[in-house]
């Protein structure tokens, strides 16, 4: 049991969303225990992505949003997914520039991660030329990218997946069928109630799924 007072050092009240915070702040230790290890509060264990994101966070695959938020249902955008890969890489030297003319500002948290990923070919840019590291990735680019990265792991397996099964298949991008394929043939993504929603804006709670399915069948 916590007892809270909360006190103004001037004219200015205290506002209810900066007394939630304060408050969810100290719900993380009761949270902790309850939910088997992870502290945020808004994923529960009846919720479909509490494996998964149980996983990254145990991983140290992705972080919460905050101490303890995970943001399940956020946007997820392509510099923070390749931001990932390259913590998942250790983080190593990067001795090439950007040939992104929106990768150019070295103070950005994605800009040796951009890099890393396009000189080993795991990325690749837009067709003007440009990354767009703040864009929300799609599913289908989110398969294509972690295909991408099996084939520079040296772990890239020949599948064939059966798309018969998925109504909007045909929707996939001609560019990222063989990454579909590979995704849904190994197993690191799977349809939700007879889609792929390839075009759909990937969240963090479906991106947690498909990095810890690749962790777990990608040998």
């Amino acid at each position: 049991l916590y007892t809270i007072t909360f006190i103004a050092f001037d004219s200015n009240p205290i506002s209810a969303n900066t007394e939630s915070t304060v408050l969810n702040s100290f719900k993380i230790k009761d949270t902790v225990k309850l939910s088997n290890g992870i502290p945020f509060t808004d994923v529960s264990r009846n919720d479909w992505s509490y494996s998964a994101v149980k996983y990254v966070y145990e991983n140290k695959i992705m972080s919460g949003s905050n101490s303890y938020t995970f943001a399940p249902n956020s946007k997820i955008t392509r510099g923070m997914l390749v931001t990932i890969l390259y913590r998942m890489e250790g983080s190593p030297k990067v001795f090439t520039t950007s040939k992104f003319p929106d990768v150019k500002d070295s103070s950005m948290y994605y800009y040796k991660a951009v890099n890393w990923a396009a000189s080993n070919k795991i990325v690749s840019g837009y067709d003007t030329g440009k990354f767009g590291p703040d864009d929300n990735i799609t599913r289908e680019q989110l398969a294509v990218i972690l295909w991408k990265y099996s084939k520079y792991k040296g772990k890239d397996k020949d599948v064939t997946a059966d798309f018969t099964k998925f109504s909007d298949s045909f929707k996939i991008s001609d560019y990222a069928k063989k990454g579909m394929n590979w995704a849904l043939g190994v197993g690191v993504m799977h349809g939700s109630n007879g889609k792929l929603l390839p075009q759909g804006t990937a969240t963090r709670a479906e991106a947690a799924a498909m990095l810890s399915n690749y962790s777990k069948v990608v040998k």
